[in-house]
């Protein structure tokens, strides 16, 4: 039940890059481009982003409501937020778009802070290593993030601070491990028995809430906490209007977060962020990602925050040893060794091979690019019971079926016949680390 781990020194009342200690993330381009096909266009700008619903309330006019609560409140109790940020839907012409983080009044430069959310305004569940609900004693002593389901908890059910009401607005059950058993299910025949992530499929409400975290019943305010706590936690950390920032990796990577030696927490942009652009983080390539740096993308954080990520998406297949990723191309500037495919409006795609794949491993992406593909045309089959799945959990298994047919699509297409090879087979059980180590600027995109 984390993002990732915070770290770092500094003090933060200070409002310059030098300060915090942050290195802006350049990412290495990709060596292979192909078409873009049309519907992935109307994708990109459509079902990636619909399906990643973090910051989509139920009512558009409370929501908007709850929010400028939840920043009055912040502000009044000694947090910066600095006011060319506003927090919209990210399409504004359409209501039911998510919202994110734009500079709608302003540029910023490389380094600058963006927000400062003292450590008083944080629910990290320290107060409340022992609750009392329903009878049953709640003791974390297995995880710090369970404490701090059962602090988010209680801020929703009373409504004691903007935040908790903020958070108790929120969609529920969109992480996967949250679907229904039918939603679940129908996500276990999309994967089938090879592909990632299969955790996703696994119950979060028995394995994650009611086991580990000891969790006092599956009353449903309860799993809406654990489920915050999932797609939203830093850590063991819920930190307010910080966890509004959406994720996009590569050259959209904007800002990086930093929390100080007394704990305050801060948003600093990496990169000049024009007026009007909207604000990304990392969820998964920061640079204090851990493990997450070399093993998660597209399949993971699908499982973990229910949203396909926009591009860039990255795809790592244990079973069949393919690591690869797509990316929009940036530029017209390519060598005359790429694939050049333009469809439509010049959109293109990069892949990348982080590892040459081996004739085994593209045969399986064949197979199952076939499998997905029958199993698409049988859509109104495998939804069964209309009121079963819900539309939330039918969109988004959908849009990440998609999402897979484009990658081993595009991924098979242009595969690099001169360095199929069987190497990879020979490289140990972490042959999917990136060999450049710590040198960021050859990691990833």
């Amino acid at each position: 039940m984390v993002r990732f781990s915070s770290s770092g020194n500094s003090d933060l009342r200070k409002r310059k890059a030098g300060d915090f200690g942050v290195a802006n993330l350049v990412l290495r381009k990709a060596i292979i481009v192909i078409p873009l096909l049309l519907i992935v266009v109307g994708l990109i700008q459509g079902c990636f982003f619909v399906v990643q619903t973090r910051t989509v309330a139920m009512n558009n006019n409370s929501a908007d409501q709850l929010i400028e609560d939840l920043i009055s409140w912040l502000q009044s109790n000694g947090a910066f937020i600095d006011e060319r940020i506003s927090i919209r839907h990210v399409d504004p012409t359409d209501p039911t778009s998510i919202r994110g983080m734009f500079a709608d009044h302003g540029s910023f430069d490389a380094g600058e802070t963006m927000i400062i959310i003292p450590d008083a305004l944080i629910y990290d569940g320290r107060v409340n290593e022992a609750k009392k609900n329903a009878d049953k004693v709640w003791m974390d002593k297995k995880h710090g993030d369970c404490a701090t389901t059962y602090e988010i908890h209680d801020a929703m059910l009373t409504g004691s601070t903007p935040y908790g009401r903020y958070l108790a607005h929120q969609p529920h059950r969109y992480v996967p491990g949250y679907f229904s058993s039918e939603g679940r299910e129908l996500l276990r025949k999309i994967l089938g028995k090879n592909l990632p992530d299969q955790h996703a499929v696994e119950d979060s409400v028995k394995i994650d809430w009611l086991d580990w975290c000891t969790g006092a019943t599956s009353d449903e305010l309860e799993v809406h906490a654990a489920m915050l706590v999932t797609a939203r936690a830093d850590g063991r950390l819920m930190v307010p209007y910080y966890d509004m920032i959406n994720h996009r990796n590569g050259r959209w990577q904007n800002a990086q977060h930093h929390r100080s030696k007394n704990k305050e927490f801060a948003l600093i942009t990496n990169q000049k962020v024009e007026k009007g652009e909207q604000f990304y983080l990392s969820y998964d390539t920061c640079k204090i990602c851990g493990s997450r740096l070399d093993s998660w993308g597209t399949p993971e954080m699908f499982r973990g925050y229910g949203f396909v990520e926009p591009f860039p998406q990255r795809y790592l297949i244990d079973s069949a040893r393919l690591k690869f990723a797509l990316d929009e191309k940036k530029s017209a500037l390519e060598t005359s060794k790429r694939h050049v495919d333009k469809v439509g409006n010049n959109s293109e795609l990069v892949v990348k091979w982080y590892v040459p794949p081996s004739q085994a491993g593209l045969d399986f992406l064949q197979m199952e690019l076939n499998r997905l593909q029958e199993l698409g045309t049988r859509k109104d089959v495998l939804k069964g019971n209309p009121q079963a799945v819900t539309d939330s959990e039918w969109n988004a298994i959908w849009t990440y079926h998609q999402a897979l047919v484009v990658a081993f699509t595009t991924a098979l297409k242009h595969a690099p016949a001169e360095q199929i090879s069987d190497e990879v087979w020979s490289m140990g059980k972490k042959w999917y680390n990136d060999l450049s180590g710590d040198d960021m600027l050859h990691r990833f995109y």
